[in-house]
């Protein structure tokens, strides 16, 4: 990142990089297939937390796949979300059926493939939208 800019000229200057940019808070994409998402009651997402300097490695990784239509849709948060959640950023990785485990297993194999072979957790969407955390969501780990 270029540190030696004004914060201001930084906050209005958008980057394609997600550990550079200060313009959003997530760069959001989707393969050619999707051509809209809706997070919803079905919708959920596996959590890949990554650190400032591996981010834009593994959204690369991500957006590839994407683009070869092997996922479906997937956010990457940016520096200016991670400036309040200290130097860890989240790749979340959308399915648009939790109940569907194979949608879910193949997207996970997916990421394996990509190198992402660390243990990754799936949230449904209705429970971040609910503000269910902890013991009260339901939260699988593979």
């Amino acid at each position: 990142m270029n540190e030696q800019l004004p914060l201001s000229a930084r906050l209005l200057r958008k980057s394609d990089t997600p550990s550079e940019d200060l313009s959003r808070s997530w760069h959001l994409e989707m393969s050619p297939l999707c051509k809209k998402f809706i997070s919803g009651d079905m919708t959920g997402k596996w959590c890949i937390f990554v650190s400032r300097a591996d981010v834009d490695a593994a959204w690369n990784k991500i957006k590839h796949a994407l683009e070869h239509n092997q996922l479906l849709c997937a956010k990457v948060s940016t520096a200016l979300h991670s400036m309040a959640h200290g130097s860890i950023h989240v790749i979340c990785v959308y399915t648009d059926n939790w109940t569907n485990l194979q949608d879910l297993m193949h997207a996970r194999d997916v990421l394996r493939t990509l190198g992402f072979t660390e243990e990754l957790g799936y949230k449904r969407d209705v429970d971040t939208q609910n503000g269910r955390t902890g013991s009260d969501e339901w939260y699988l780990r593979v």
